[in-house]
């Protein structure tokens, strides 16, 4: 199999991109995570495990992940979806747009501050600015927001005016669930790139993907050039393996928020082909990275 070769891309700051690294831990990852193997024999993805009273591929089902995802930045995933299921089984009402615009936006408040809500305000405006769009313009479903298969770039464009969802990590992150459980229909899904965030982020840097040569750095994970870099990196490593770049979001997420965050390289499909590169704090979705 080919390899891709390693790449400097030059900001005020010079980063190196390890592609052939990317394509074996691109590979590796494919095929212990859909196949099940070691590490990720049991661990779903949070937003695939569905409230045991959701019927999947339903108006329902659209709601209930257009709302969650909403709200799932700089929060603990695994506790905002294991939240957000207990409380649809219990009120599956409060994923409506009815009911979200028949309510107070206190009560509103409330809701997205028990799912654990970073910013919970906003998340309550978020949910009534979404139910108002939904209502207004494709009859309170999201599946209406692509009645027929449409590519990347104009589902992107229709979901500019909803609040969040329009931010380029929760973009691709939206459209990757909606397109993979079939809620959306997209004529390139294949062409989508990772969704960035500080785990996807954390573990390309931690695995030596994503080399710094300069002394440091500090900027946003989700921001430029990390994001750029990171997308760049993962995209050209599924070019490489016939696959999409979308398929490397869940293992990798996995990873990084599982293993990676606390740096337990043990149970690691990938340990023996990651560089555990040192001198990197994560402060929110900041990165501070110092060259070692």
């Amino acid at each position: 199999m080919k390899m891709s070769t390693s790449k400097v891309r030059k900001y005020e700051i010079n980063f190196e991109i390890d592609g052939k690294k990317a394509q074996r831990i691109g590979e590796r990852l494919i095929d212990h995570f859909y196949n099940k193997k070691g590490f990720f024999k049991n661990t779903p993805m949070p937003e695939y495990v569905l409230p045991r009273n959701l019927k999947e591929g339903t108006k329902e089902h659209a709601l209930y992940l257009t709302y969650v995802i909403s709200i799932d930045y700089m929060t603990d995933a695994e506790k905002l979806w294991k939240k957000a299921r207990g409380m649809y089984e219990l009120y599956p009402e409060r994923f409506t747009p009815k009911k979200i615009l028949e309510v107070s936006q206190g009560t509103v408040e409330s809701y997205t501050k028990k799912l654990g809500a970073r910013f919970h305000k906003n998340g309550a405006k978020t949910w009534k600015t979404i139910s108002k769009i939904l209502l207004k313009k494709y009859d309170g479903d999201p599946r209406n927001i692509t009645p027929k298969p449409i590519d990347i770039a104009e589902a992107k464009n229709r979901l500019k005016e909803f609040p969040y969802l329009r931010g380029n990590k929760l973009s691709n992150f939206y459209i990757r669930v909606m397109g993979e459980t079939g809620l959306f229909q997209l004529t390139n899904l294949n062409e989508l790139d990772i969704p960035v965030d500080k785990q996807v982020a954390r573990f390309t840097i931690y695995s030596g993907v994503l080399k710094l040569l300069s002394k440091q750095f500090v900027g946003c994970a989700q921001d430029e050039p990390l994001r750029g870099l990171i997308e760049e990196a993962w995209r050209n490593a599924a070019k490489q393996l016939k696959t999409s770049p979308w398929k490397l979001d869940e293992p990798i997420w996995t990873t990084g928020s599982k293993l990676c965050s606390g740096r337990k390289c043990g149970k690691c499909s990938v340990k023996d082909l990651c560089d555990k590169t040192k001198g990197i704090t994560f402060k929110e979705n900041t990165v501070i990275w110092k060259r070692i």
